[in-house]
């Protein structure tokens, strides 16, 4: 990944998290503690100083914050409310929204 796109990336990282934290009300000392996270690591992320986070620091970052990890890297928007939705239900659950999602997908890969 060129330099642009890394800043991009991390510019794009930050500012989904920021939002996140706005729409819920938190900040991200409250985030970093309940993620298992150091304030300075969550800090330097939405600074822009970790342009390269570790996977597994947004996967706990999007788990406190209700959010598929998948969201923050990419350049499309998601529903908040559908992922908080998503994320109340139990893990068994979960598992059938995805069966029923990728049954969907695969009904409309066939009428194509």
């Amino acid at each position: 990944m060129d330099q642009e796109s890394t800043v991009e990336l991390g510019n794009r990282i930050a500012a989904k998290i920021s939002a996140l934290i706005e729409e819920q009300g938190t900040n991200p000392g409250a985030v970093a503690k309940a993620a298992g996270l150091g304030v300075t690591s969550v800090r330097d992320l939405l600074s822009g100083r970790a342009r390269t986070p570790n996977v597994a620091t947004l996967v706990s970052i999007a788990k406190v914050l209700h959010a598929d990890p998948g969201d923050l890297i990419s350049p499309h928007d998601s529903d908040p409310q559908a992922n908080a939705l998503y994320f109340s239900l139990t893990p068994d659950n979960q598992r059938r929204v995805r069966a029923i999602m990728r049954a969907l997908l695969t009904d409309q890969e066939a009428e194509r």
